[in-house]
């Protein structure tokens, strides 16, 4: 416990050892559970804080004082305090509804500039802590390389190692220093799989001479800045095979969530990390599909992790962990080793001393969308937009030349869980002079008196969505409109404010500009760069299909 990540002090570690001495069964095995909270009433966070769980999950798109109450709420109804974590990952779904649009991760490193990967974090521990949340599960620490990879794409900073380690460092600062614990994610590596967690198991497909010198190298870079938790992702690495026949074959397929040998074996083995492993979440179908859950949940914490994230149902899972206990597929050393580890994590951020669950409120204009906050987005916004092509020499666009844009939109956005607002861009160029005439999907295409096309799509890389390919029905109508393309009939612009990779679906567009992000303060750095009014400084932090990158 003094030793990293935790480096506990004297009054630390004695006071891990009084409250783990006053844990029975019952209170070490609520410790590994933490669910996440969709109900921030009253009786609700009560309920929570007097099973005595290891901690609660809450969405920092709920209201702020409701996110400031039930932390305090929490924090006095728990007799052992609790871990109160968010997955603030930016952008549009993922971050602080109160507080800073701030754009996503593959943004930040189209801006080719690390400090704003340390800002990035320093934002999300501020105004996260704020609202009285300790720990965000961030940041993703993924490889884009497959780029039909939904789940990973904008969501990760980079495909290339070197840029990945140093923003994914860069980050863990910004957060660290500013009081919040960070998760590098999803232990063993994702990005190279085109499928989800959420549907499937998916496969780290890497030589381990290739892993070790890529996401072994990026995992060994955030142990050694004391990362304090990992997550176990629901994905497998079929090349690490220590051992020998049917043991070393069966390991071969499970999952890290589920596999002793990726966790103890090359996690804490062979990279040395001693601090928390987190399960993801143990309701996707990469986890339950890998068998019956009554066997699978003892298996997660026998495997080596510490924390069993989002159980399907607390009673259940809490019940299927004691009969684990029973037969011995849970032992009582693993057990008794993942409580520890969680306490001396909730030492390490300073749980058992008495202070406030949350910062008082005349601390709010300082941490909360603050004016210096707002700037940092400005930055990334206006530093990450990248000019794939411009075959035909149309940029700027200007009113007098190309008063009249014929709009094709995707409109009706959503996450997996909620709305998303249509896009203001529209709107912004309206107020400059142009004239907007949408197209009409289910109609053909009608270019008459129109200067110019131009597409705007926003999807960016997300957990739980099954598709972010061009969706030409949705723009154009179904078949046979979905075979249209506006730049047949007119100069014609793309604008991809999401995955960066929508080039591979259109090679043939003569003009196209990758910007990552959805966020209002990116849509502002889009009209300002098409209008000429800043310059188009990104570069790709990935490499394109058919290398249309400039």
């Amino acid at each position: 416990m003094s030793a990293a990540p935790f480096h506990l002090d004297r009054q630390g570690r004695d006071w891990v050892k009084a409250q783990f001495g006053r844990l029975g069964t019952e209170a070490k095995i609520a410790q590994l559970i933490l669910p996440m909270c969709r109900d921030l009433s009253d009786d609700n966070i009560d309920a929570l804080a007097a099973r005595g769980l290891g901690g609660v999950h809450r969405f920092p798109s709920y209201a702020e004082e409701e996110l400031r109450r039930s932390a305090r709420r929490l924090m006095q109804g728990c007799a052992v305090p609790p871990l109160l974590t968010a997955d603030i990952e930016m952008s549009e779904k993922a971050s602080v509804k109160a507080g800073t649009a701030f754009p996503n991760q593959m943004a930040v490193a189209a801006t080719g500039n690390a400090e704003n990967a340390r800002r990035m974090g320093a934002i999300a521990a501020r105004e996260a802590g704020y609202l009285g949340f300790g720990v965000s599960w961030t940041p993703v620490a993924d490889l884009a390389l497959n780029f039909r990879s939904n789940a990973v794409n904008t969501r990760a900073f980079s495909d290339k190692v070197d840029q990945t380690l140093s923003l994914v460092c860069a980050y863990l600062d910004g957060m660290q220093d500013n009081g919040l614990v960070a998760c590098v994610k999803h232990f063993p590596g994702e990005g190279l799989d085109e499928r989800d967690q959420h549907y499937v198991t998916t496969h780290n497909t890497m030589a381990m001479e290739d892993w070790h010198t890529s996401f072994g190298k990026i995992y060994a870079a955030a142990i050694a800045r004391d990362v304090r938790l990992v997550m176990a992702g629901h994905v497998t690495l079929p090349a690490y095979r220590p051992g020998t026949g049917d043991a070393a074959l069966s390991g071969a397929t499970l999952p890290a969530s589920l596999n002793a040998n990726l966790l103890q074996g090359l996690l804490r083995g062979e990279l040395g990390y001693n601090g928390v492993i987190v399960s993801d979440a143990t309701g996707m179908a990469g986890f339950t599909s890998c068998g019956d859950r009554k066997d699978i949940v003892p298996l997660c914490i026998e495997s080596g992790c510490d924390i069993l994230l989002f159980p399907r149902d607390i009673d259940e899972d809490m019940q299927l962990l004691r009969d684990g206990l029973d037969s011995g597929a849970l032992s009582q050393t693993r057990l008794d080793q993942a409580v520890l580890r969680i306490l001396a994590l909730k030492a390490s951020m300073g749980l058992h001393l008495e202070r406030p669950a949350v910062p008082p409120e005349n601390r709010r204009a300082a941490l909360l969308g603050s004016e210096e906050h707002r700037a940092w987005a400005k930055d990334v916004a206006e530093g990450c937009l990248t000019l794939v092509r411009d075959d035909q020499s149309l940029l700027p666009l200007s009113p007098k030349r190309h008063r009249r844009i014929l709009l094709a939109e995707l409109r009706d956005r959503r996450s997996p869980s909620a709305p998303l607002p249509d896009l203001e861009i529209p709107a912004m160029l309206e107020q400059l002079g142009f004239e907007i005439t949408r197209v009409v999907p289910g109609e053909p295409i009608d270019a008459t008196d129109q200067d110019i096309g131009l597409y705007l799509m926003a999807e960016e890389g997300l957990s739980g969505k099954e598709h972010l390919g061009p969706h030409w029905e949705r723009l154009h109508g179904a078949f046979p409109l979905t075979m249209q393309r506006m730049w047949q009939y007119l100069p014609t612009l793309y604008v991809s404010l999401g995955s960066p990779f929508l080039t591979f679906h259109m090679p043939d567009c003569p003009a196209f500009v990758n910007a990552y992000s959805a966020v209002r303060p990116v849509q502002q750095a889009v009209v300002d760069a098409l209008t000429g009014v800043i310059p188009f400084r990104g570069q790709s932090p990935v490499d394109l299909p058919f290398g249309l990158h400039r």
